[in-house]
């Protein structure tokens, strides 16, 4: 006979029937049992604990390191302006034109302290004695190439084609004229502008129609001999040679109170040797000459920089939720010790899980 059909079932105490899904399992509830433990050693291990926490969310990120404002690192631009003429040894004022150099970027400038020149060179004697080719004979002059230097040794220098007379930057000759230039009393000032993008705000010096000098607060001027002593650069290793500086103007701006402290740094990116060569060239009598200058110096390349805070709603939300993070680690150091260390470690166990066997 065919199985006969299963009817409903029967209905349960409450007048419902029973069914396969049991809804009260699916949709239980989860709540976490807790445990009282009347101890002062876990007492004290808990709020010690919350208490470290606490101090380190207060005193190291909010007070040390503040890290409730927001931060903007921004680049900007900067102009550099030579103030103060030069003089030489003989006390003559030497030519602006002539003493501050535009090394063709902006932001650097090039102020000599030491100056070869050599007037009145032509090409016209085609050959004349090198101070750089020393000799003691003639074949020590014997190149393989007469068009460019003969077999000829006059006064220990070899006889070359060039510009003469030729440099010489001994002094020996009396061609080449060496001045010394006065650099300490150089001053250079500088001219900066940086655009905060985060903030919508602009830091500028350019509206300054007044020089500020270093060390006043917010200077804007500083001597030539002040940002040479900021680096590990001699001074007379740097008036003989020359030297190439580098020069960052820095901005410190609280930007909730509207203030920016500006300050100057420089360093030294090479300190053997740098030198600018300048050649005048003019005619005389029909004559083509030149004046040619060589220029030892400092080279400055500068750059703007800024550092903008501002208090921020977001980054103070954001550290107070790590804080309520950190806070449960005093509750993992608590059941740790009561775990392991303690002696009554069973008992506690035994009162905070509860085992069920099916």
């Amino acid at each position: 006979m065919p199985p006969k059909p299963e009817g409903p079932k029967n209905p349960d105490e409450n007048g419902n029937h029973e069914s396969g899904l049991d809804f009260d399992a699916i949709l239980a509830y989860d709540t976490t049992k807790l445990v009282r433990v009347l101890d002062r050693r876990l007492g004290l291990t808990y709020y010690a604990v919350q208490a470290i926490t606490i101090a380190y969310i207060v005193i190291i990120v909010f007070i040390i390191k503040k890290q409730y404002l927001d931060f903007e690192k921004a680049m900007g631009w900067i102009t550099i302006k030579a103030m103060k003429p030069q003089m030489s040894q003989e006390g003559f004022s030497w030519d602006v034109f002539d003493r501050v150099t535009n090394p063709g970027e902006q932001g650097a400038i090039f102020i000599p302290t030491r100056v070869l020149v050599t007037k009145g060179q032509t090409q016209e004697d085609e050959y004349c004695e090198s101070p750089v080719h020393k000799c003691t004979t003639d074949d020590d002059c014997d190149i393989g190439n007469e068009l460019l230097q003969r077999k000829e040794c006059v006064n220990n220098h070899c006889m070359r084609r060039q510009w003469c007379p030729a440099e010489d930057t001994t002094g020996q000759s009396g061609t080449t004229e060496t001045h010394y230039l006065e650099y300490d009393q150089v001053q250079l000032w500088f001219t900066s502008y940086l655009h905060y993008h985060r903030f919508m705000l602009d830091v500028s010096t350019a509206d300054e129609s007044e020089p500020v000098h270093y060390p006043h607060r917010r200077a804007n001027t500083y001597r030539l001999r002040d940002l040479v002593r900021m680096t590990d650069v001699e001074p007379e290793v740097a008036q003989e040679n020359g030297a190439v500086l580098i020069v960052n103007a820095l901005f410190d701006c609280e930007l909730d109170n509207n203030d920016c402290e500006l300050k100057v740094e420089a360093a030294t990116v090479d300190s053997n040797f740098y030198y600018h060569i300048h050649n005048h060239v003019y005619f005389e009598d029909g004559v083509r000459k030149r004046d040619s200058y060589r220029m030892f110096g400092i080279r400055l390349v500068a750059f703007t920089t800024g550092f903008g805070k501002k208090t921020s709603l977001a980054q103070i939300v954001l550290q107070i939720s790590s804080a309520i993070s950190l806070l449960s680690l005093a509750e993992m150091v608590a059941d740790f010790v009561l775990s392991n260390v303690i002696a009554e470690r069973n008992h506690y166990y035994n009162q905070k899980v509860t085992e069920i066997n099916e």
